[in-house]
């Protein structure tokens, strides 16, 4: 069900890890990458979405996805789930990832 076209979300975020003596940055020079729906999905529990900081992703990953800018792109596509999922009586894992990217991208997110 998901796969290359339910990504929500775009960023150039450097990588920022504050672990070890030194923290350490990362950029993604002339880069980005994309966070998909199921990140957003717990793996159990019926009914739930997380947003923000709450995203499923690797140390590595966390340290630029878990910035502000990121989370209100993440928070504009888990309300567009839940209210799919809420007006049409799905469970949000059951929503395709595609139907929030189209929703996304017709308000103006530019993802394609």
């Amino acid at each position: 069900m998901w796969g290359q076209d339910d990504r929500i979300a775009r960023s150039p975020w450097p990588i920022e890890l504050h672990s070890g003596d030194r923290p350490q940055l990362h950029w993604l020079l002339e880069d980005n990458y994309e966070v998909a729906y199921e990140c957003f999905v717990p793996k159990r529990g019926e009914g739930l979405l997380a947003a923000g900081r709450c995203l499923s992703a690797e140390h590595e990953a966390m340290a630029s996805a878990r910035v502000t800018a990121q989370c209100f792109s993440y928070g504009h596509a888990i309300g567009h789930a839940a209210a799919t999922s809420a007006l049409d009586g799905v469970a949000p894992r059951e929503i395709d990832g595609r139907a929030i990217r189209d929703r996304l991208n017709r308000d103006g997110a530019q993802l394609d």
